[in-house]
């Protein structure tokens, strides 16, 4: 049955980008950097070595982050979330109403333990990682400081 723009059947996508999955003891941290760039600082699983990863989401045209704990809030979303995972959206009305034929907009759900984040952005990087056993707010600030 369609709900809207996707059917319960639509789990998204996951990102083309080669990103270390997500802890789930930490929280994020998120970080509005200049006005169109959002910086995004989450622990690394064991899995893939632990410390943190920075992501720099560019052109963004909105973002959120909403309280939805994943045993319990997940279930109610309006859009495809997966557990602590990153979860690309291809079709909905987030993109469609920030695309144009001359820019293309990703839609992005990413999951952590209380909270998850939505954001519309145009290209994103890796542009930090470490392995610090260190907090992501932590290395958040670390790696604006070292941008002076």
């Amino acid at each position: 049955m369609a709900l809207g723009w996707f059917s319960k059947k639509n789990d998204g996508i996951s990102p083309q980008e080669n990103l270390p999955r997500i802890g789930t003891v930490e929280g994020p941290a998120l970080f509005r950097h200049r006005e169109d760039e959002v910086l995004l600082s989450y622990e690394i699983a064991p899995v893939d070595g632990g410390g943190n990863v920075i992501l720099a989401f560019s052109k963004v045209v909105y973002f959120e982050q909403n309280p939805n704990n994943v045993h319990e809030g997940l279930a109610n979303s309006k859009y495809p979330v997966r557990m602590w995972d990153i979860t690309e959206v291809p079709v909905s009305d987030r993109t469609e109403r920030w695309s144009c034929e001359f820019h293309c907009h990703r839609f992005w759900t990413i999951s952590f333990n209380d909270w998850m984040i939505e954001i519309v952005f145009s290209s994103v990087r890796k542009v930090h990682e470490d392995r610090e056993q260190i907090s992501p707010d932590a290395a958040l600030l670390n790696y604006m400081i070292s941008l002076r």
